[in-house]
C-alpha cells in the first residue's frame, strides 16, 4: 500500500511557488492514478472520497458516486491511498491540527493531550505518533520518545526524517554503556534511513558494538561486511577488515576465514592486529586439518612477537598442530568414541562406537581404514552393535554392546556368532571384556562372567553366589594369578586363580569413597585411573599383578566438574630407550672378559624392573610420565579442533597414541614428543 498525502492551497506550510507546487501535484496525481482512493478534507471539515482523475493549477477531480466534481485546489488537504483504513478520520485530524495549534501557542501538555486523543482515535496516525515523541523527547523521556518514534518508522518512516533524534538518544544510551539499547536504535537507522549521511559510521559503530560488547557475532559480521563495501576508505576499515576474518572462523566460515585475513594482512602489514591474525588462521588450518599450514602461521607470532600471552597462544597451536583428529567425515560410524583396543601385535586398532565398530591399521602413517571386516561385523546383525567393550587376539575378537550381549568374530572363518542373555550371558550390557590364552572374563550390570576355552564351561558370579561388591561390574583385569574386578562406586574384589576364590579387596593407598574408572595391565605392572567426587581429585594407580608394591599418585585436585573429574584413563608402553649404562656399554673401547669358572656359584642380580611410560588422558591435558626418569611432560589435547571434547579412552603402541573423545578420534605420533 502506498500512501500520499498532501495540503493544498495552504502555501503557509508549503512555501514552493506556483508552478513548483503544481508539479509537485501533477507528480502526486500519477501515483494516485494507481491507487483506489482519494480522500479530500477541506477547511470547513467537509470530506469526500473518491476516485482521482486528474488536476489543473487551479482546480483537481474526483469521481464521487459515479458522478466527476471539480474542485478548487485552494482550501483543500488530499490523501492517496489504496485501503481507507489508512487514511486518518475527521476527528483525528481535528485532534492532529488542536494539538499543532497548541504547539505554536507553546502549551505542550494541551498539545500533547490533543495528540493522545488524535492517537486514540486512529492509532495508525504516525504524524500523531512523532509529535508526541518529540514532546516526550524534550521532557526528557527517552523510553516512551523511542516508543513513538518506533510506530512513526514503522508506520511511515519516509514522511519523518528520524534519524537525527534517533542518533541522539543513541548516543547518550551509549555514553551510560547500555549497549544493547544503543544498538537497537542505531539499527533503526540503518533499517529506515539507510540513505543517511551517518549510515556508514554506524554501519561500523554498530557492528563493532554487536562483537565487543554483546559477543552477537553474526549479527557484527553482517553489520560490518557492509561497513566495508559502503565506506572502505575510512580508518575504522583496518579494524573491521580484521574482525571480519575473525568471525568467519569463529562462525565456521574457515575457507572465508583464511581467505579474509591473508587479505588483512596484506592490505595492513604493519597492523597491530596481524600477529592475531595469523594465530585465527592457524587456528582455522588446524580446524580443515592444514596442521603444516598451521604451523607455520603459529611459529611466525612464536618468533616475531614480543607479546607473552600471543607467545603462549602460538605455542599451544604448534603443540596442537602435531595432533590429528578424525570424525564420521573421514569415515568413522559415529563422532563418539566409547572404546579403542588394539590388535594384530598392536598393528591394528578397533574403534568402537554407538553405531558399530571401524578397523584402522595402526601405523606411523596415521588414518588407513580396514573396512571390509568392520562393516561384515556391523551389518550381521539387523541392528548396528553399540559397542562398549573390545578384546581381541591373531585368532578372535569379541565386542561387548549395550543392549544386544557379545559379538565374537572369528577371524580364520570369518564367522560371528552373538551371546545373549538369558541362555549365554547373563545380561545383553557387557561393561568390559578381558581374555588371554585360557580364558574370556566379561564385566556385564548383572555379574561377572568367566569362559573356559579348554572345557567351554561358563560360570556365572553375582552377589547371591560369590564375593563380589556388587553386580554392575564396571572394569576387569586379568594377570596371570590374579583377576581383579571393580564396580562404578568403587568397590573391589579378587579372583585368585589357582584356588578359584573370590575375596574382597582394598588398597590402602586408596582411599574410601575412591571410585575405578578402568584397569590396564603392561608387562609386570597393574594400573588403574581413579578419581574421588568427595576429595575433588583424581590419579592413578600402579602396582605388582598381585597387588603389592602399590602406590596411588594423584594427578588433578579440585577439580568441580565430575565430567572432568571421572573421565580419566591410562595405557603404557615399554621404555625403549637406553639406558645411561647401556649408552656407555655400546661406546666403550674395553669391555672386561670374565672367565666362565669366575661366575660358578654366584648368583646372578635380579633383573631390573621393565621401565614404562604411562600416558594419561584426562579432558584437559594429556599427559606422559617416564618411570625410569621420573619425568613427567604434557602434550595437550586437540581443544581448538575438537571443541570441549570429553576423553573416553586411549590406546598406545607402534609410535603412537590414540585418543577417544565424545567428538572424535584423536591421534598423535609419540616420536614427536622426543
Amino acid at each position: 500500500m502506498q500512501k500520499i498525502h498532501l495540503l493544498l492551497g495552504q502555501v503557509s506550510h508549503i512555501a514552493l511557488p506556483l508552478i513548483g507546487f503544481v508539479s509537485l501535484l501533477l507528480f502526486c496525481a500519477s501515483l494516485a492514478d494507481s491507487e483506489q482512493y482519494v480522500i479530500v478534507d477541506g477547511e470547513n471539515g467537509d470530506r469526500l472520497t473518491g476516485h482521482w482523475r486528474g488536476a489543473t493549477e487551479t482546480h483537481f477531480e474526483i469521481e464521487y458516486y459515479g458522478q466527476v466534481l471539480r474542485l478548487p485546489v485552494a482550501g483543500h488537504a488530499l490523501n492517496f491511498t489504496s485501503e481507507l483504513g489508512e487514511v486518518p478520520s475527521r476527528t483525528a485530524v481535528k485532534y492532529l491540527r488542536d494539538g499543532l495549534y497548541f504547539l505554536e501557542l507553546e502549551l505542550p501538555e494541551r498539545a500533547k493531550g490533543r495528540f493522545e486523543l488524535a492517537m486514540e482515535e486512529f492509532p495508525k496516525y504516525a504524524e500523531a505518533h512523532y509529535h508526541l515523541g518529540r514532546l516526550h523527547k524534550a521532557n526528557g523521556d527517552t523510553e516512551k520518545a523511542l516508543e513513538r518514534f518506533r510506530s512513526v518508522v514503522l508506520l511511515d518512516a519516509e514522511s519523518f526524517d528520524l534519524a537525527p533524534l534517533l542518533r541522539e538518544i543513541g548516543d547518550a544510551a551509549l555514553a551510560t554503556e547500555n549497549y544493547a539499547k544503543a544498538i537497537d536504535i542505531y539499527e533503526m537507522i540503518l533499517m529506515y534511513y539507510p540513505e543517511h549521511a551517518a549510515v556508514p559510521e554506524l554501519s561500523y559503530l554498530t557492528g563493532f558494538l554487536f562483537v565487543e560488547k554483546l559477543q552477537d557475532y553474526p549479527s557484527g559480521l553482517r553489520l560490518l561486511e557492509s561497513a566495508i563495501k559502503q565506506a572502505p576508505d575510512v580508518p575504522a576499515h583496518e579494524k573491521a577488515f580484521f574482525l571480519i576474518g575473525k568471525l568467519q572462523a569463529e562462525t565456521d566460515q574457515l575457507e572465508n576465514a583464511l581467505y579474509t585475513l591473508e587479505g588483512f594482512i596484506t592490505r595492513y602489514p604493519q597492523s597491530e592486529w596481524v600477529d592475531e591474525a595469523h594465530l585465527v588462521r592457524a587456528v582455522a588450518n588446524l580446524r580443515l586439518g592444514k596442521t603444516a599450514e598451521a604451523a607455520t602461521e603459529a611459529t611466525q607470532v612464536y618468533e616475531r612477537s614480543a607479546d607473552t600471552a600471543l607467545k603462549e597462544r602460538a605455542n599451544r597451536i604448534l603443540a596442537e598442530s602435531a595432533w590429528t583428529v578424525y570424525t564420521q567425515s573421514d569415515g568413522l560410524p559415529h563422532n563418539h568414541i566409547q572404546v579403542v583396543a588394539l590388535d594384530l601385535d598392536e598393528t591394528w586398532l578397533w574403534v568402537g562406537t554407538p553405531k558399530g565398530i571401524m578397523l584402522l591399521a595402526n601405523g606411523e602413517e596415521g588414518w588407513t581404514p580396514i573396512e571390509t571386516i568392520a562393516q561384515h561385523i556391523n551389518t550381521f546383525s539387523p541392528t548396528v552393535p553399540d559397542v562398549r567393550a573390545i578384546a581381541a587376539n591373531p585368532q578372535e575378537l569379541w565386542i561387548g554392546t549395550r543392549h544386544q550381549g557379545a559379538l565374537h568374530y572369528n577371524k580364520e572363518t570369518n564367522e560371528i556368532q552373538t551371546y545373549a542373555s538369558p541362555d549365554k550371558l547373563p545380561s545383553v550390557w557387557m561393561r568390559d571384556i578381558k581374555m588371554d590364552e585360557t580364558e574370556i572374563w566379561f564385566a556385564t550390570d548383572a555379574g561377572i562372567v568367566r569362559h573356559k576355552r579348554d572345557t567351554g564351561e561358563r560360570f556365572d558370579y553375582n552377589t547371591r553366589n560369590s564375593f563380589i561388591p556388587t553386580n554392575d561390574i564396571q572394569t576387569l583385569a586379568i594377570t596371570p594369578t590374579t583377576v581383579w574386578a571393580a564396580s562404578s562406586t568403587g568397590e573391589l574384589a579378587t579372583f585368585d586363580r589357582q584356588t578359584e576364590t573370590w575375596d574382597f579387596d582394598q588398597f590402602t593407598e586408596i582411599e574410601q569413597g575412591t571410585a575405578i574408572v578402568r584397569f590396564y595391565v603392561k608387562k609386570e605392572k597393574l594400573l588403574f585411573t581413579w578419581f574421588n567426587a568427595e576429595e575433588k581429585a583424581n590419579g592413578y594407580f600402579q602396582a605388582d599383578w598381585n597387588g603389592i608394591n602399590g602406590k596411588s599418585v594423584p594427578l588433578l585436585i579440585g577439580i568441580e566438574d565430575k565430567t572432568d573429574l571421572g573421565n580419566i584413563y591410562i595405557a603404557a608402553v615399554v621404555d625403549t630407550a637406553p639406558t645411561e649404562t647401556e649408552s656407555n656399554q655400546a661406546t666403550s673401547e674395553f669391555s672386561p672378559e670374565i672367565e666362565e669358572e669366575e661366575t660358578e656359584g654366584v648368583e646372578a642380580p635380579p633383573a631390573p624392573r621393565m621401565p614404562l611410560v604411562l600416558w594419561i588422558a584426562t579432558n584437559d591435558d594429556v599427559y606422559t610420565y617416564y618411570t625410569r626418569s621420573d619425568m613427567w611432560q604434557t602434550t595437550g589435547t586437540p581443544r581448538i579442533i575438537m571443541g570441549e571434547p570429553t576423553v573416553q579412552c586411549i590406546a598406545v603402541a607402534n609410535n603412537r597414541a590414540w585418543i577417544g573423545t565424545t567428538n572424535g578420534l584423536a591421534t598423535i605420533s609419540t616420536q614427536s614428543l622426543k
